[in-house]
């Protein structure tokens, strides 16, 4: 089957167990019933598999190809200035600076890292398009970061932000000619810092280097996408928010430390749907009403609740047909994150909220440092690259955490 085939058999049996679930009464979930469902799920599962493989062998397919525009010499660039700077930065990142010609040494030192952080010092800020591939392997690496409210800065620079508790906030009603009453609004401080993230060094050999039909951009922005965002999930996520000491660099304030708690399940090890609807709703209906509502966990919730069902044996999950009707749990879409907790004694194992009041703060320069005598001895070179963000919860009783019984 081709993918668009794939696809089109995931919709249609995404469909028939919709219809499935919403016409069957509340008294007609037998056990007939519920093993047709169990294997229409299974069916979807291997048909959702079977998608993941081919997409991932055509995005392999589609880096290839762009690999061979760029070097192809017909047709003339849309812009003659960045085709410039992105062939004088690939010969820098293959050969070092001693290499280059007059003309793309400067380019190449026009594009020294001005940042603020002192590591950057010797670094070399990226072309817009490994930046852009760079922010597309977070995105798709995103879990929660991917329905935060997107702040995008020029610099690092700490930017003071207000946090508040607008979840019990009220105007009055007041009478003709009456003068209006006064309430301060309680506000918090918090600070949207420019953390720092680095990738580590990642070792290139010099054969793979020497290598043109390698698409050295694509190659580095995949690496530096998947260490970065998964660094970047944890902290959004497990981040204290203390400052920086001798042993430690300021951490940002993730969502188990800026969160309250909204329920809490009865077991330590097990929870049931009505706790999570009990998270569900402690959270003001105006949140629940807002487009970036979510729910938030990791897959071995996910596979839990996949499992469960209401009291009339309903299941609780429904998959997605397409973005207009996406896979929902109790009609609540979800995200899973890999950095949320399993369920455990004290454990903040689920989210939910208007996750647009999270606001995640890109900073734009993405720095590049080439290490060459580091690895010489192995014939490799060294690269390693910074990454800037900021996080801050803006309105703390958008969202809320389940957590597990405590001992």
């Amino acid at each position: 089957m081709t993918l668009q085939q794939l696809k089109e058999a995931y919709n249609k049996l995404s469909a028939e167990m919709r219809s499935l679930h919403e016409t069957t009464p509340d008294d007609g979930w037998t056990g007939e019933v519920r093993s047709k469902w169990e294997g229409m799920k299974a069916d979807l599962k291997g048909l959702r598999e079977k998608i993941e493989r081919e997409e991932e062998l055509r995005a392999q397919d589609q880096s290839f190809v762009e690999g061979l525009d760029r070097e192809r010499p017909a047709g003339a660039p849309k812009n003659e200035a960045e085709a410039e700077q992105r062939s004088a930065w690939d010969n820098w990142v293959r050969r070092g600076l001693e290499y280059l010609t007059p003309e793309q040494r400067s380019v190449v030192l026009e594009m020294r890292a001005q940042g603020t952080n002192p590591n950057e010092a010797g670094g070399f800020t990226v072309p817009t398009t490994l930046q852009a591939k760079v922010i597309e392997s977070l995105v798709t690496y995103g879990g929660i970061a991917s329905v935060c409210q997107l702040l995008q800065t020029d610099n690092g620079a700490p930017i003071a932000w207000a946090t508040s508790n607008g979840g019990e906030e009220e105007g009055e009603l007041i009478g003709e000619n009456k003068p209006a009453g006064e309430k301060d609004v309680e506000f918090g401080m918090g600070t949207m810092g420019s953390h720092t993230i680095s990738s580590k060094i990642i070792r290139v050999s010099e054969q793979l280097l020497q290598d043109s039909g390698i698409d050295m951009e694509g190659y580095l922005a995949g690496r530096i996408g998947k260490r970065v965002s998964r660094t970047r999930n944890r902290l959004i996520v497990q981040g204290t928010g203390a400052g920086e000491t001798a042993d430690a660099p300021a951490q940002p304030k993730g969502l188990e430390y800026s969160t309250p708690q909204g329920a809490m399940t009865a077991k330590a090890t097990a929870f049931t749907w009505q706790e999570v609807n009990n998270l569900i709703h402690s959270i003001d209906p105006a949140y629940r009403a807002a487009a970036k509502f979510r729910l938030a966990f990791n897959d071995k919730t996910l596979q839990a609740m996949e499992e469960m069902v209401d009291a009339n044996n309903r299941p609780l999950w429904l998959p997605g047909i397409d973005s207009d009707r996406p896979a929902t749990i109790l009609k609540h879409q979800y995200v899973i994150d890999q950095a949320i907790a399993d369920i455990g004694a004290g454990k903040k194992f689920m989210y939910a909220g208007d996750f647009n009041e999270l606001v995640l703060r890109a900073v734009r320069s993405l720095t590049l440092k080439r290490l060459v005598e580091r690895y010489a001895e192995y014939g490799q070179v060294g690269f390693l690259a910074f990454v800037r963000f900021g996080l801050v919860l803006q309105d703390t009783a958008a969202i809320k955490h389940l957590v597990g019984k405590t001992a």
